[in-house]
């Protein structure tokens, strides 16, 4: 019994969408936006982690195509900003 629920679990797992693959690339109402501010890194940055001016330590993430940065919360202090969107498609939430 134990065997059958783990693999329907599984099955329904398998089921669902991946939220990372919604609205790629492929989607035509969909486009990719980019922003610029003092706080983020210059665009042809390619390093996995960025501090910012504000000393705010970020680290890249983001889907094919965009970069986010995200605060690494252990060496945040008041004045950081929880994510810095460097380029997001139109979708990003």
């Amino acid at each position: 019994m134990l065997k059958y629920m783990v693999a329907l679990a599984f099955g329904l797992v398998l089921m669902l969408p991946a939220s990372a693959d919604r609205n790629q690339t492929g989607s035509s109402n969909v486009t990719l936006v980019e922003y610029t501010s003092s706080m983020m890194p210059p665009a042809d940055f390619r390093g996995q982690w960025w501090t910012s001016p504000d000393n705010c330590q970020y680290s890249r993430a983001g889907r094919p195509g965009e970069t986010v940065w995200y605060l690494i919360v252990n060496t945040a202090h008041a004045k950081c900003q929880t994510r810095l969107i460097q380029r997001a498609y139109s979708d990003y939430q």
